[in-house]
This record gives structure tokens, C-alpha cells and sequence, in this order.
């Protein structure tokens, strides 16, 4: 099911291998992954976190609307494993801001454009250049024309455009339709009751409504696939509706 273009996701996480779940305020979620195929860039980290300059989370991207983080363990030049944890942005556009921002920042707007891949990188003052800041400045030299000795505030606004699109192409925004799934969340439209007791529930998924089991139900509530609190007492568990949402005692069939 495609997702729909009205959709406003509030929260992100990491979920199973490189997918990256989303949910909306309702619970629906959409999931975007990579191709597995040997070789493909599509459903890159850039697409799949709506984050095209691949910015890690702290205290600026949460201030520019990130929504979320996953982490991944790589092997750097030296061999030494290092963990970077990358944020998560509710669309495109917000991730775009966000990393124009940071450019725009004090720690990079006085930078010339040599210098820049140093420091976007993470190479600490002091130490030699690494293989991957050497290559961004590379690109960034060949494919914007820019003169590497200028700064970043010293750009135009069209100067600017192009360096920041060039990053975007570096920082690779490969996407990849077939990796994203909508998945509407199920809601309760009707119960059933014995002895004061909800035993089964009627449940509205994509295009069908059925009937489903009082376990059944915590179980998919659990797994945040339906749409309901579920309450664990200290004699039983069961499922409630959200606050302000109708009874499931005006829901009786």
C-alpha cells in the first residue's frame, strides 16, 4: 500500500537490519529498507532516514525537527570499530533544512571549502586528513568549480545551492519506491461481552473488518499494530482505548 502524501510522521526508530520504521500520531507506520541486491545503492541511510546530509542526532538536529535515531557499527581506515547513531527526520525537506543550518552555523560558516570536509567528517584538529576527508574534498573541488580557498559564508545564495546539492550527491540520496511499506494501523470498531467481560473484538485493517480473539488482540496491541492501551494489572491484562476515544462499552454488538 503506497503511503499517503498527507502523512506526518512523529517518531522514528531502527527496525529490523537497516529498515527504519515511522509512525504518524494515530499509529500507522511506514517502513523504508534497503535493496539487498549486491551493488544497488537504492534505499540508501540518506533516503531511509530523510536526511540528506547525513547529520548524526544531538542537539541540533533535535532543535531542526528530528524525530528519531538508529546507530550503526562501521570499520574505520584504521580497522577500529566505531558506532555512529544517525538521525531520523519526518520528511525531506525538514532534513534539508536541517543540514543547511548547520552550515550556515558558527562551527562551519567561517570555514574555507578546503578545511570543510575535515570537520563534516569528524577529523579531530590536529590529526592528518582521512581517506574519506580527502575524498569529499575531491568531489567537492571537481564538481562544484568553487574555489576551494573561498569560505562558505562568502558563497551566494546560488553558490551555495550548489554546493549544498553536491553534498546531497555525495552523501548519497539513492531512493528506492519498492523499499517502502505503508502499513495502516488496525483499529476496534466493536466488541463482544460475557459476564462483564470483553472476549472478542471486531477489527477494521486495510479494506476488511473481522473478528478476533480477546489474546489475539493484546497481542497485536503489543506489537503496536492495533490501536489500543494495553493494561497490565496485577491479575490480568487486558486493552483500553485510548484517552478521549469512544468506550469500548459504546462498541457492543
Amino acid at each position: 500500500m503506497k503511503t499517503p502524501k498527507n502523512a506526518k510522521w512523529i517518531k522514528a526508530e531502527k527496525g529490523d537490519g537497516l529498515s527504519i520504521i515511522y509512525y504518524d500520531k494515530e499509529g500507522n507506520k511506514m517502513t523504508r529498507r534497503k535493496d539487498s541486491t549486491k551493488g544497488s545503492l537504492k534505499g540508501s541511510k540518506a533516503w531511509r532516514h530523510n536526511n540528506p546530509g547525513n547529520l548524526v542526532i544531538g542537539p541540533h538536529a533535535r532543535q531542526y525537527g528530528a524525530i528519531g535515531s538508529a546507530s550503526y557499527k562501521v570499520i574505520d581506515e584504521n580497522g577500529k570499530e566505531k558506532e555512529y547513531t544517525f538521525a531520523i527526520f519526518p520528511n525531506y525537506e525538514i532534513g534539508r533544512i536541517a543540514m543547511i543550518a548547520l552550515l550556515k552555523g558558527p562551527r562551519f560558516i567561517k570555514l574555507k571549502l578546503n578545511e570543510f570536509p575535515r570537520k563534516y567528517t569528524g577529523v579531530e584538529d590536529g590529526k592528518p586528513d582521512t581517506k574519506e576527508a580527502i575524498a569529499y574534498r575531491d568531489f567537492l573541488k571537481k564538481t562544484t568549480k568553487l574555489d576551494m580557498n573561498r569560505t562558505i559564508e562568502s558563497l551566494s545564495p546560488d553558490e551555495f545551492d550548489i554546493l549544498i546539492r553536491k553534498m546531497e550527491n555525495y552523501e548519497g540520496w539513492h531512493l528506492w519506491e519498492d523499499g517502502e511499506e505503508y502499513m495502516p494501523i488496525q483499529k476496534i470498531v466493536g466488541v463482544k461481552m460475557r459476564k462483564h467481560c470483553i472476549t472478542d473484538f471486531l477489527v477494521l485493517g486495510y479494506l476488511e473488518k473481522k473478528w478476533i480473539s480477546r489474546e489475539e488482540a493484546i497481542r497485536l496491541a503489543e506489537s503496536r499494530m492495533l490501536r489500543a492501551v494495553v493494561v497490565h494489572h496485577s491479575k490480568q491484562v487486558y486493552l483500553r482505548p485510548f484517552p478521549h476515544e469512544t468506550s469500548f462499552k459504546d462498541m457492543i454488538c
